[in-house]
């Protein structure tokens, strides 16, 4: 019998060759299906290829053993038949010897078959048979009146040995009857596993279930790597939205510190310049960074180093109003410039 069992493998396909090579063993087949050796604990993808792969062999082996296992019972059954039939065969050439011989016999005796010797042999062989188990008719009631009168009286040299080649040929006749018997036997047991086989194919549907069984894992294997990559996706869109807020993050404060410097530039060139248009856009950029302590603190220690005009004074009044300072704090500055 040939079989190929397909064990699918994320894209591959192993073959296993049936008996074709009777001596490829369950270990080369095990070697055919896993492969090397994998580090399964961190590969779960590797693990459920792993297990599908020996639930879909222990199937097939299950399935092969079994087969096979019918296999040996049929050739045992065949090897049985031909010893019985070699056994009924010398058994009947024994039974025929012997017949040859019981014939030889009564020649020797002159016993003719329609002699009364003769036919008291027959009853006696009769009566031997059916004790033996050689036959089941048993001696009627007037044959058993005559074999008991027979048995008051002694045999006749000739009857006598001719029982003893009767007996023989009874053994010979047991042995036919039991080897038919058995070879019977071995018949029907072939003929009914043969029909057995008829009805269904356990190999194939021990294939159709292994392959069933890889489909089912690659499906899940699918179903994990998808979900698997589906969570890098997430794992790498979420570290770029990190790191796009921090980048925005940075760059809003680089955008302060440009805005703060800006603003004090603009309020340098006020003081320096002492004009109406430096003022005017010192405060438009202080209005829009609006953080008027901080740089009207670093414009007042300007001044205190500076010789300004009293325009500087005037537009130092003007940023007074629109900044809202303390009095106190400008007359300061304004007594170190008189001074």
């Amino acid at each position: 019998m040939n079989l190929s069992i397909k064990a699918f493998d994320t894209g591959n396909i192993t073959d296993i060759s049936g008996r074709d090579n009777e001596q490829m063993g369950a270990q080369n087949c095990k070697r055919n299906i896993y492969g090397g050796d994998l580090k399964l604990a961190n590969d779960p993808i590797a693990q459920k290829r792993m297990e599908a792969q020996e639930k879909a062999w222990n199937i097939v082996k299950n399935a092969w053993d079994n087969d096979t296992s019918v296999d040996a019972v049929m050739q045992e059954r065949r090897a049985h038949y031909a010893e019985m039939e070699a056994l009924r065969r010398e058994a009947t050439e024994s039974l025929a010897d012997v017949n040859d011989d019981k014939e030889v016999l009564r020649e020797l005796y002159e016993v003719k078959m329609d002699s009364k010797e003769q036919q008291d042999l027959e009853l006696l062989e009769k009566e031997q048979d059916y004790k033996n188990g050689v036959s089941h008719e048993a001696p009627t009631k007037e044959e058993l009146e005559r074999l008991a009168e027979l048995h008051q009286q002694p045999l006749t040299e000739y009857q006598e040995r001719a029982l003893e080649l009767n007996d023989r040929a009874g053994n010979f006749k047991l042995q036919i009857e039991e080897a038919n018997r058995r070879m019977q036997d071995d018949t029907s047991d072939i003929y009914r596993i043969s029909q057995e086989r008829l009805k269904s194919n356990p190999m194939l549907e021990a294939q159709k279930a292994a392959e069933d069984i890889m489909k089912a894992a690659n499906d899940e294997i699918i179903g994990m790597l998808v979900q698997e990559s589906k969570e890098h996706v997430d794992e790498k869109l979420e570290e770029n939205e990190e790191k796009a807020e921090k980048a925005a993050e940075e760059q809003e404060e680089k955008d302060e510190q440009l805005d703060e410097l800006k603003l004090k530039r603009a309020v340098q060139e006020a003081l320096i310049e002492g004009t109406k248009e430096a003022v005017e856009k010192a405060k438009a950029i202080e209005r829009q960074n609006e953080a008027p302590d901080i740089e009207i603190t670093e414009m007042v220690d300007i001044a205190k180093g500076s010789e300004l005009s009293k325009d500087v004074g005037q537009s130092l009044d003007e940023i007074k109003s629109s900044m809202n300072l303390l009095e106190a704090d400008l007359k300061g500055i304004k007594v170190d410039e008189e001074v």
